[in-house]
């Protein structure tokens, strides 16, 4: 099929009735090292798996080990044993695995350029990217995918894949560099951040405000982003636009609630207005993960795609995010959302970071327990707990408010720019012991 000005080649299975091969497609992995050398290495893996003339890939980062044995583990790359479950497979990305055990996505070459085409239908094809993001994960990979797919150029900030500490100063310098290339020949300058990179910017003050104000597009995804960020980058003219989109769905479908063309979202809901679970359909679904048609079966059903995620669409058909399924617990025989308790709390002007997971109890069934990042040290957290308490208690309900409130300097983080939920609710279990015995 011709994308755009490539010519991609693609192999149907046996099964699937297309010509035979010599060799069934063969699966390896492509151990990717933080820093720039990574990225260009996995760059050209992924060209050739794109254009089918080189095998299927899956990314797999460097370390930490038990990261890397869990994804070989799942996936089984370079074991004859273990088939590729089709041809047009190009692709198999990881899940990030922050609840468990990670999951090899499968994806064909022509949901990947599906998925590339119509983002270059939405906010054009002559772009410059800066790569900020791991490009083992889905976010990172679809730079690279759109950049091969319109000859677009990119520039590689130092601190990719955990090679360095991500900073302003330095994403300026490859901002303004960046920059410089595309006043040269007139491509708009894009990237793809995490909202807690996006946080970092703006609070080093005029170099990442510079920094992010250079960009035609600042894409934030990963993980859901505050609405006191969004109101603070709009106040200074950064385009900031919203990502709704993951492994199985090469990664942003919909942005600023707006699907791309060719995706169709729905709810499972009479009303459409009314929230419901997210499903998802279109050329740039997943074709299923790998090795577990069990899974499978629960979440690709009638060529849709079933999430874990609830929203709502607005009167104009817009998607508005409001949470997981997953994250509903029940405390003292009340259903809770976690979620709603962690949006209610990060708007309070105090709080930087928040994040809420649940300890189970033998009397309540489950606790809900807050971890905090402060916006000023200097903050009496008792007062603010209190505060907390109280508006809590009194929008969602009493059996909402955490157990207890933890301040920390920063939440652990995935490298995919989500929180590290399991090993938060280990941290939780841990300190719930030497916390007093009481309840907010």
């Amino acid at each position: 099929m011709l994308a755009g000005s490539r010519l991609v080649v693609m192999h149907k299975s046996d099964t699937l009735g297309g010509i035979p091969r010599p060799q069934a497609r063969r699966l390896t992995a492509v151990t990717v090292p933080a820093g720039i050398g990574g990225v260009r290495k996995l760059n050209e893996s992924l060209r050739s798996a794109l254009d089918g003339t080189g095998p299927a890939i899956i990314p797999v980062p460097e370390g930490p080990e038990h990261v890397v044995s869990a994804i070989m583990e799942a996936c089984k790359p370079d074991d004859a044993n273990f088939p590729l479950e089709s041809d047009d497979i190009a692709v198999v990305v990881a899940t990030s695995g922050s609840t468990g055990t990670p999951r090899g996505v499968l994806l064909t070459a022509d949901a990947l350029v599906q998925s590339a085409q119509a983002f270059g239908a939405r906010f054009g094809t002559d772009a410059r990217w800066v790569v900020s993001m791991p490009v083992h994960r889905i976010a990172g990979l679809m730079v690279l995918t759109r950049s091969w797919l319109h000859d677009s150029p990119f520039e590689i900030d130092p601190s990719i894949g955990g090679a360095r500490p991500f900073d302003a100063p330095t994403f300026y310098a490859t901002t303004m560099r960046a920059k410089r290339l595309s006043d040269s020949d007139g491509r708009r300058l894009m990237v793809s951040l995490v909202p807690t990179q996006i946080a970092r910017l703006i609070e080093a003050g005029p170099v990442g405000l510079d920094a992010l104000r250079a960009y035609d597009v600042v894409l934030s995804g990963a993980a859901a982003t505050p609405q006191p960020l969004l109101d603070t980058l709009r106040h200074n003219d950064i385009n900031v636009v919203v990502s709704y989109g993951m492994s199985e769905t090469c990664g942003g479908c919909a942005f600023d609630g707006q699907p791309l063309d060719g995706v169709t979202i729905s709810l499972a809901t009479s009303d459409e207005e009314q929230p419901g679970r997210i499903s998802i359909s279109g050329g740039v679904i997943a074709s299923g993960y790998r090795l577990r048609p069990d899974v499978d079966a629960l979440t690709f059903v009638g060529g849709r795609m079933l999430t874990h995620d609830v929203g709502k669409l607005d009167s104009a058909g817009l998607l508005h995010v409001l949470g997981r399924l997953d994250d509903v617990v029940t405390v003292g025989g009340v259903n809770v959302a976690l979620s709603a308790v962690e949006a209610l709390i990060r708007h309070h002007p105090q709080v930087q970071e928040v994040a809420i997971v649940d300890v189970t109890d033998a009397t309540w069934g489950s606790l809900p327990i807050a971890y905090i990042v402060l916006q000023d040290v200097d903050v009496s957290v008792s007062q603010l707990t209190q505060d907390l308490s109280s508006v809590v208690a009194e929008r969602i309900g009493k059996a909402a408010t955490p157990r207890e409130f933890f301040v920390v300097p920063a939440l652990p983080m995935l490298d995919s720019g989500k929180v590290d939920r399991l090993t938060l609710r280990l941290k939780a279990a841990h300190d719930l012991l030497d916390a007093p015995k009481t309840h907010h």
